[in-house]
């Protein structure tokens, strides 16, 4: 069975130039239907006093977000990294239950690629799952992102962004090109890859 990118369906998107889906430099997707938020921020990384591995993340424009540095980060992070200097982080963004606030969790240190053309905007996000609810009207999509199966379950978690999607696309998959402004992460391009076979939970 051979593998098909995303970029051979044919649906509509909203046109926004300066914005790939799936960017290369974050990393095409093995599979059409394959899950995943990650991102990349620019930002300075300042651990609480008592672990380096919990934090706080504060962007460009001083907004300050709650952080997790994963465990696979912390090598790097510690032998390598100026923590007093602005950092391209590679990122898992995550919407804090009953609070719709984003935080972050620390996967890594972005390095740019020369053989990449096409720039990485700043704050740029991929984020790929399926419709669990949406409103043009509240400029509200929140997506569904499974993490794999958990005690033969689903175990997926849902990532609030903003902005606006035809209507009537519940259950459907879709792929985002995603801008963190400011504390919300706004659509800026997407890709509907058709209704969802599995059940929904």
């Amino acid at each position: 069975m051979s593998v098909i990118n995303s970029s051979d369906f044919s649906a509509n998107s909203n046109p926004d130039s300066t914005f790939l889906l799936d960017h290369p430099a974050i990393g095409i997707p093995d599979h059409p239907l394959q899950y995943r938020a990650i991102g990349v921020i620019q930002g300075i990384y300042e651990p609480s006093q008592n672990a380096l591995t919990k934090g706080i993340i504060t962007t460009a424009d001083n907004q300050i977000f709650h952080t997790v540095l994963l465990g696979k980060a912390i090598g790097a992070v510690k032998n390598h990294v100026d923590l007093d200097q602005v950092q391209n982080w590679v990122v898992y963004p995550h919407t804090i239950p009953d609070t719709d606030n984003i935080h972050f969790q620390i996967a890594g240190i972005y390095q740019p690629q020369t053989n990449i053309p096409d720039i990485l905007p700043d704050n740029y996000f991929s984020i790929r799952g399926d419709i669990a609810y949406s409103s043009k009207y509240k400029e509200k999509v929140i997506v569904k992102i499974n993490q794999g199966q958990s005690r033969q379950k689903p175990n997926y978690f849902k990532l609030e962004l903003k902005g606006k999607i035809p209507n009537n696309q519940i259950r459907h998959f879709f792929t985002f090109s995603v801008c963190l402004e400011g504390k919300i992460l706004r659509i800026k391009k997407y890709l509907d890859l058709g209704l969802i076979g599995f059940n929904y939970r």
